[in-house]
């Protein structure tokens, strides 16, 4: 605490502002509660997360809470679809001060028309090469992301790669996924993040930690 508080009186000498402090924590449901940290420099806002994966029918929310930069606090819809029914959305707002204790978050709606755009879509976790499937993009999905790299859990790695639709602004934020959630930790980046062609016409705890770890990416 004495450490912070240092920092923060150097800081304040240094630059025009004051050292911000934030609630850090994460967590399944829409809230959390967790200690007041210090940001570190280039984080400007306190931001918070509301992400809903679907996976197979079944939805669970996360809420992430903690420093961010202001460019995330304008971000579009944070929306990707993988096929084989797991779909990520998120929304994020912004907050300082006391304002945080009430200020609230939404999913962005499920918009489940298609767009007229078309991407391959699928999700490994034991081999490098995904079984595709060519899945129609809805909403504001224009973008087709190939997401790589590897994944561990319980000790064991394995390849991961997971392709689909996602929205620009997912894409715009998006480049590197790495950290430790659930017991599962990733070190993953997004290799491909294009515009995809026209419409051709009409896994347990790992995925949904991943899924976990997209969201969380957006904070930290």
């Amino acid at each position: 605490m004495e450490a912070s508080l240092a920092i923060c009186i150097l800081t304040a000498l240094l630059a025009t502002g004051a050292c911000l402090q934030c609630e850090v924590c994460s967590g399944p449901g829409a809230s959390c509660t967790g200690d007041l940290q210090t940001c570190t420099a280039g984080a400007d806002t306190c931001g918070i997360s509301l992400g809903e994966y679907t996976l197979a029918g079944m939805k669970q929310q996360i809420v992430i809470k903690g420093c961010a930069t202001s460019s995330i606090c304008k971000a579009g819809p944070l929306t990707v679809n993988f096929g084989n029914g797991l779909v990520i959305r998120s929304g994020i707002t912004c907050c300082m001060g006391d304002a945080c204790r009430t200020t609230s978050v939404t999913v962005p709606p499920d918009n489940t028309k298609p767009n007229g755009r078309s991407c391959p879509a699928c999700v490994a976790m034991l081999y490098a090469q995904c079984n595709e499937e060519t899945i129609q993009c809805t909403g504001s999905d224009t973008r087709c992301i190939e997401v790589a790299g590897t994944a561990t859990f319980g000790g064991s790695s394995t390849s991961t790669t997971m392709k689909g639709c996602a929205s620009e602004a997912t894409c715009a934020h998006f480049k590197m996924i790495s950290g430790t959630i659930a017991g599962v930790s990733a070190d993953l980046s997004v290799v491909k993040c294009k515009a995809p062609g026209p419409a051709l016409g009409p896994v347990g705890l790992l995925v949904p930690s991943l899924a976990g770890l997209l969201l969380l990416k957006l904070l930290f």
